[in-house]
């Protein structure tokens, strides 16, 4: 079940946007700039590293990351397998989380869908709240409600959502946006602010996450040589 789950929330994403400004933590360290897992995760990538991205649409903190964070996936698509996962922590979110398995069932959910949810909650305040927000949203941006309304409501897209609730527990997800590195790894640029203690902007957070991301990514590669 788990690798039919990742196999349809697994979606790359192109962009053009840079990723300029130093970061801090160029020697991350333990508890300063990321954590480990209680308990390691099967992480299903082949020899690819796979980083795994909790966000909601409804996060702002997300929102301001997904940029950054999707170039750094494509300058890096040689080495990585990244992987999008929609959080529910209260009812509010069940129906942006509904959304987005869906539209990755019905391989909907691209580049530029993705980013346009984003935009339309973060920045023109669309509500998705609601099953008839959503619906309405949709058919408005060129999907096919009838074939999305029988998605939405199908066995198959609760049970990825029902799935995405266990992640929380399994990945201890407490906060967004986070993200797991090989299924042992956790950084976020909360972690990254919060343990260098610094007076970081959240470009600088942002950053600073990427440049920790590069890190974990090579010595994950570099010990799977060595093991060769």
């Amino acid at each position: 079940m788990m690798t039919l789950f990742r196999r349809f929330i697994a979606v790359f994403f192109l962009c053009a946007v840079a990723v300029t400004a130093s970061a801090r933590p160029s020697n991350p360290q333990l508890n300063v700039d990321y954590q480990m897992l209680p308990v390691q995760q099967d992480a299903e990538a082949g020899r690819k590293v796979e980083i795994i991205e909790f966000f909601g649409y409804f996060c702002d903190h997300c929102y301001a990351l997904d940029l950054p964070i999707t170039n750094w996936a494509r300058q890096h698509k040689d080495k990585v397998l990244f992987r999008r996962v929609h959080v529910k922590f209260g009812d509010g979110m069940a129906m942006q989380q509904r959304m987005f398995y869906t539209l990755a069932a019905m391989g909907e959910l691209t580049n530029s869908m993705h980013h346009k949810i984003f935009r339309a909650m973060q920045e023109q305040r669309y509500p998705f709240r609601t099953d008839v927000q959503v619906f309405r949203w949709i058919e408005e941006n060129g999907i096919d409600r009838l074939k999305f309304v029988e998605m939405f409501n199908s066995f198959y897209v609760e049970s990825l959502c029902q799935q995405g609730a266990g992640f929380l527990d399994t990945y201890k997800v407490d906060g967004v946006p986070m993200i797991v590195i090989d299924g042992r790894f956790v950084t976020s640029p909360a972690i990254i602010s919060e343990g260098n203690k610094a007076d970081m902007n959240e470009q600088e957070a942002i950053n600073g996450t990427l440049k920790v991301l590069d890190s974990l990514v090579n010595r994950t590669l570099k010990e799977r040589a060595s093991k060769r």
